[in-house]
């Protein structure tokens, strides 16, 4: 074995799971980030964790509205999701422009992506900081599912979104 960098230790480890994170501002506009980097934190109560880079906007979001909603999108997103992760929320719509169809969630006030493998409705509890990035936990209001959707997982660091 040879020392490795953490950029390569999170490639040699994929396949992750992928989801899109939505919020929205205080007009109603939602955002859509593209994650893996999320986890299940406790059973009771369901709480969720998602670790998100200080400069984003979706964690700007999540701070103003203390909601967000966690999509595990399915195949028909494997393109659209990608390039979420390519651009930011900030500058462009990105449901608009990558053509991502959302609705109203039933728990919170945000939205959601249809036809996903599985949404979580969360309200955020805490968080806390954790270098370059900082982990929001939320509650988990809401979970709904549907596991005819084959999943998408990250694979190569974001190279590429695929099913297993």
């Amino acid at each position: 074995m040879k020392e490795i960098t953490v950029g390569q230790a999170q490639r040699l480890t994929s396949p992750s799971p992928f989801g899109l994170l939505s919020t929205r501002d205080s007009e109603g506009k939602v955002n859509l980030m593209a994650i893996s980097w999320w986890t299940y934190l406790t059973n009771h109560p369901p709480k969720l964790g998602v670790c998100l880079s200080n400069k984003g906007y979706s964690g700007e979001l999540i701070r103003k509205t203390g909601e967000f909603a966690l999509n595990i999108v399915g195949e028909e997103l494997k393109e659209a999701g990608l390039k979420c992760g390519q651009i930011s929320g900030r500058t462009c719509d990105k449901c608009e422009q990558f053509g991502i169809e959302t609705v109203p969630a039933s728990n919170i006030s945000g939205a959601v992506i249809p036809g996903s493998r599985v949404i979580f409705e969360c309200r955020l509890t805490d968080s806390f900081p954790v270098g370059d990035h900082t982990m929001y936990v939320g509650d988990i209001v809401s979970v709904s599912g549907d596991d005819s959707v084959k999943q998408l997982y990250a694979f190569d660091g974001y190279g590429r979104l695929d099913t297993v």
